[in-house]
């Protein structure tokens, strides 16, 4: 795994909390490697919004106030209802269909065992349905916008546990429409579930 890759993974983890340093030569002795490949791993976070620069602080994780939380839920959803809406409209390979229904079917069996499901399979969710719009660059964008939130959730284990069992419904839900080719279905319950999921995680950000 690569020092991009690494630190992304520990910042979605809540290893770095938001606001805390990431200094270049003790991450670099780390990794045993020079500041160089280093420096290009955080400016390369800075591009996926998970860290930023100050003058002579260097880079920080982000801290995301509850303003910049809704926003990024309100690109998520003009976003996702989209892409779910071209998804319901295309002529999806058993195989493209398969992939997703794996991971909702994994969600709702963890849950229906009263286990939560992993976060990152949330997200595979989410990502692998947006890639079935067939737009990669949209499908992108999503990606960054749920790792942006993921790393606000890391911290927040009651609302992540809440918000991830009742997920795993409405995934296979929204599934369901997909499948069925209802693409104003499929858009409305999208909608649905990610207007529940941005008060839920606001609501922690009151606690």
């Amino acid at each position: 795994m690569g020092i991009q890759q690494s630190l992304r993974r520990a910042i979605i983890a809540g290893a770095f909390a938001p606001g805390y340093r990431l200094r270049e030569i003790p991450l670099a002795e780390y990794f045993g490697v020079s500041t160089t490949p280093v420096r290009e791993a955080l400016r390369q976070l800075q591009a996926e919004g998970l860290v930023t620069f100050f003058p002579r602080r260097g880079a920080v994780v982000v801290a995301m106030s509850a303003s910049e939380v809704r926003e990024l839920y309100e690109i998520r959803t003009v976003l996702e209802t989209h892409a779910v809406q071209q998804a319901a409209a295309r002529a999806l390979t058993v195989a493209e269909l398969g992939r997703v229904r794996a991971i909702a079917q994994q969600q709702r069996d963890m849950a229906a065992a009263g286990q939560v499901p992993p976060a990152p399979v949330d997200a595979d969710f989410h990502r692998e349905l947006a890639a079935l719009g067939g737009n990669a660059a949209m499908a992108g964008l999503i990606e960054r916008a749920t790792r942006q939130i993921e790393t606000v959730l890391a911290r927040r284990q009651s609302v992540v546990e809440d918000g991830l069992r009742t997920a795993a419904a409405a995934h296979l839900a929204i599934l369901e429409r997909v499948e069925a080719g209802d693409a104003a279905g499929a858009r409305e319950l999208m909608h649905e579930h990610l207007s529940s999921a941005c008060e839920m995680v606001l609501a922690s950000l009151n606690d």
